[in-house]
């Protein structure tokens, strides 16, 4: 499962990059077409998809680490 969230960050990484409108293919298509901040809808969208992803991924680190969390005292 790892490889497929790596593969998807991966995916939506380069999809924000091609995404983005300065690229020549992107000129008169779709949402392109549009201007202002609407040329950078599929490249934001893909970008804020993958720090999300991130994030939770840090989160889920955490809190599988458990840092703040002492080992059990044992008294006899």
């Amino acid at each position: 499962m790892e490889v497929f969230w790596f593969w998807l960050m991966i995916l939506l990484l380069l999809f924000a990059v091609f995404a983005w409108p300065a690229w020549p293919y992107t000129h008169d298509r779709w949402v392109y077409r549009r201007g202002g901040g609407w040329r950078y809808a599929p490249s934001g969208a893909a970008a804020a998809l993958v720090l999300l992803l991130f994030l939770l991924v840090w989160f889920g680190l955490l809190v599988i680490a458990l840092p703040w969390a002492t080992a059990p005292v044992v008294v006899d």
